[in-house]
């Protein structure tokens, strides 16, 4: 819930006044014990439903339901088999303990008297509190609008996330041959964030827009970057495997980081250092080896413990070697290709480095981490990818990084275990199961617990960087746009659509806010200039004309409720701001109001008003 609270709202000031400037993994073994399945659901009160929970490397268990910590608590276990696992119902008590509020249930089996087991989080939706609802859809989407929050009150969360799990990718249309730049894709892509019916995916595309980089800057026309995106759109709820290889392979990603046209090396030359580097220190394992809580490994000295030296650069290097661009349909496969963006990009092989490579060591490394010499770029691309996808640096580096941009910026290492875990097994002994880890992201309780004020921390939540803060006033408001416009806007606040300045993103994950303990990775763009761009966006949104030919919006409806101005804000409060606006920010907003002079246009420029100054407030910019 957000809150006027100093460490994350009012340091939006504070920043301002420092000058803020499948490709095949192998699978990990199951580990004895229970999965239970569903693993989400709503269920109203007085309603029963199914569980089965599948047991694993055991014989002859004993198990037990165990629910808020009451054993068989409203459960009722039925038969175990091989065939069929074991079976329970689960009814919910009437009336509900606590309605709407996460309701743990374990299955857990005894052995010898070790227990082992699966948690589950079983939502309770029956009438779903919309501000929760609308919580909720500010962590999925580009932002809530009425009508989803409407919906997802009578249904739940556990529908929405089936729903949009399910839902196919809104791809990106192929450009028009005339298009020379990237500005008519930048428009589009403006377009989708807002009116894509899959909001979940473009989400986490965002995300990983944000891990994968790459730029317009390099690769500046729609026929580049379009298939990129849509490599993004179909993989992302795939397996992150899958996506290292098809990120790999894709050629606006050979032409920004230089494994394109690599050749091996010569007497003279070597490969080309880039991707190598860059797949290992920002796309999967970082730098430092960490805990499976995402905090870092130290020495006996207390010093942080590299993941890779200079050398394994090298040997990565050698291992992308001879890659060049698709072959154009009826053209014949030549050392370097002439550019084309349409596939994969293929090996010449005579350009591949086939000598032996020691890559990354570690505890069950794959043939302790060496390529064999004489192999072909084929065989060497799927085994230096399967490296570093076995690495026990990626599930606590990548989970914590989409937990930053989904929920908060300062996950507490707990909560990084907990998504490490799942990334490591999604309970089937499947690494790197992408919708498991973005539900475990979404349903952990530390991701839900600002559902209800009184659990919230002042350090939970994100501040809402450009891209989002655009969005989501234009969903909350039912605005249509073409995209034109918007970049411009955005750019002005420190992110360009598309134009990463560098490989390392427009911030870093590891940003600490000056004058603060704090991870706040969107507080690096946030400074003087472009805190005040926001709000000046926010004007042209609220009063001006300045969001581009294509865009529209209307305030008729909240300038009818301006009335009575009380009802008003508290409609505005439910939308914007999930119902937690300070009673003092309340009296100041009706204050400003009523100060609106009479006339035939005061209803319309009351509710402008209470829509700005909610808008360029602390309390909406970051959310909780």
């Amino acid at each position: 819930m957000r809150r006027s609270l100093l460490p994350l709202t009012a340091v939006i000031l504070l920043g301002v006044a420092a000058g803020c400037s499948s490709g095949g993994g192998e699978i990990a073994p199951l580990v004895p014990g229970v999965v239970v399945e569903p693993q989400m659901l709503s269920v109203v009160a007085g309603a029963s439903v199914p569980l089965q929970a599948v047991v694993t490397d055991v014989t002859n268990p004993t198990l037990v339901w165990d629910v808020n910590g009451i054993p068989n608590g409203n459960s009722t276990v039925g038969t175990i088999s091989s065939e069929s696992g074991l079976t329970a119902v689960y009814t919910a008590p009437v009336p509900l303990p606590v309605p709407n509020n996460p309701v743990k249930i374990d299955a857990s089996i005894a052995t010898n008297t070790t227990i082992t087991g699966f948690a589950m989080e079983t939502l309770l939706s029956a009438g779903l509190d919309p501000n929760i609802a609308d919580r909720f859809l500010e962590q999925t989407t580009f932002g809530p609008t009425t009508q989803l929050v409407s919906t997802m009150s009578e249904t739940g969360t556990s529908y929405f996330l089936t729903n949009q799990l399910a839902m196919p990718p809104t791809l990106f249309a192929d450009p028009a041959g005339t298009e020379t730049n990237d500005t008519p894709l930048e428009g589009r892509y403006y377009v989708q964030l807002v009116n894509a019916p899959d909001q979940l995916r473009q989400r986490v595309v965002f995300a990983l827009q944000q891990i994968f980089v790459i730029s317009s800057l390099t690769d500046s026309t729609p026929q580049e970057y379009t298939p990129y995106l849509n490599i993004l759109e179909n993989d992302a709820f795939t397996n992150y495997r899958t996506i290292m290889e098809d990120v790999t392979l894709s050629p606006a990603m050979g032409i920004y980081l230089d494994m394109v046209n690599n050749d091996k090396a010569t007497a003279t030359t070597h490969a080309n250092e880039n991707y190598a580097r860059e797949m290992m220190q920002l796309f999967t394992i970082g730098l430092a080896m960490l805990n499976q809580d995402g905090t870092q490994q130290l020495d006996a000295n207390g010093n942080a413990i590299p993941t890779f030296t200079q050398n394994t650069v090298d040997e990565f290097a050698a291992a992308y070697t001879g890659w060049t661009f698709p072959t154009m349909p009826g053209a014949v496969l030549m050392k370097h290709n002439p550019a084309y963006y349409t596939g994969q990009m293929v090996a010449f092989e005579s350009n591949h480095d086939e000598t032996a490579k020691q890559l990354l060591t570690y505890p069950g490394a794959a043939s302790g981490g060496l390529l064999p010499a004489n192999q072909t770029a084929e065989v060497d691309l799927e085994g230096a990818l399967d490296n570093i996808f076995n690495h026990p640096n990626l599930p606590p580096f990548v989970s914590k990084i989409l937990i930053q941009h989904l929920v908060t910026s300062n996950p507490s290492p707990a909560y990084v275990q907990r998504v490490a875990a799942v990334f490591a097994n999604n309970g089937f002994g499947v690494r790197g199961d992408m919708t498991a880890v973005i539900t475990a992201i979404l349903t952990d309780p530390e991701a839900r617990r600002g559902d209800v004020a009184a659990d919230e921390l002042p350090t939970d939540g994100h501040l809402q960087e450009p891209i989002l803060y655009i969005t989501g006033l234009l969903r909350a408001f039912g605005a249509t746009t073409d995209g034109s416009n918007l970049t411009s806007q955005g750019g002005a606040m420190g992110q360009t659509a598309l134009s990463s300045g560098s490989v390392f993103n427009f911030y870093a994950p590891s940003y600490v806010i000056p004058q603060t303990s704090l991870l706040g990775p969107e507080f690096q763009i946030l400074t003087t200039a472009t805190t005040l761009a926001r709000a000046n966006f926010a004007n042209s949104f609220v009063f001006g004309t300045s969001l581009g030919t294509g865009a529209t919006v209307s305030f008729s409806s909240y300038a009818t409720e301006a009335a009575n101005p009380a009802t008003l804000l508290a409609s505005l409060n439910n939308l914007m701001l999930h119902g937690t606006m300070p009673a003092a920010m309340q009296s100041s907003i009706l204050t400003a109001m009523q100060a609106v002079p009479t006339g035939a246009n005061q209803a319309l420029q009351q509710a402008e008003t209470a829509i700005y100054l909610i808008a360029t407030s602390s309390e909406y910019q970051v959310q909780h």
